[in-house]
């Protein structure tokens, strides 16, 4: 029996005219992410994606901003920042700032887009010569999410994964 063909996806650094969709992904995700910890303000996040965008432009080395559609309809989106420190080390690594996905997609897209995701990571970390990855989450149920980073290499800590580039 022959399997389906997986859609072909393709990733782009994301731009201002991206911001609104981004926001909009990310709002379907505040209830299940942010619980009553934080007060979510899509106008923030408005903000922060736009510097994120600005900053991708203007010093490409400081952050990765990448989107996938669907036709027209915003899929996922991956955030990560260069540079962050852990408190007890001067070794610079990359910082994951926010994975987001359509959950209406099949769990075989949404694994394919998360691997293709880290392969993005690791491409920003290393052309900036950046050799650690930290990955994290604040969903409650993240089990699937970081199985799949220890697939990928990670060491994984509690919610943080981390990869040491070679």
């Amino acid at each position: 029996m022959k399997g389906t063909a997986m859609k072909q996806y393709t990733w782009r650094p994301a731009n201002g005219t991206d911001v609104g969709a981004i926001v909009a992904l990310a709002e379907s995700h505040f209830q299940t992410e942010i619980d009553n910890i934080f007060t979510p303000s899509p106008l923030a996040y408005s903000r922060n994606i736009t510097y994120a965008v600005v900053n991708q432009f203007f010093s490409p080395n400081t952050e990765l901003l990448y989107v996938v559609y669907d036709n027209d309809n915003l899929i996922g989106y991956t955030w990560a920042k260069a540079c962050e420190y852990a408190p007890w080390s001067d070794d610079p690594m990359v910082s994951v700032r926010m994975v987001h996905l359509d959950l209406h997609l099949t769990s075989r897209d949404r694994v394919r887009l998360i691997q293709d995701m880290m392969k993005l990571w690791e491409t920003f970390a290393s052309s900036i010569n950046v050799k650690i990855i930290c990955s994290t989450t604040m969903r409650r149920d993240q089990t699937a999410f970081l199985k799949l980073h220890e697939r990928n290499g990670y060491d994984v800590r509690g919610s943080y994964a981390y990869k040491k580039l070679v």
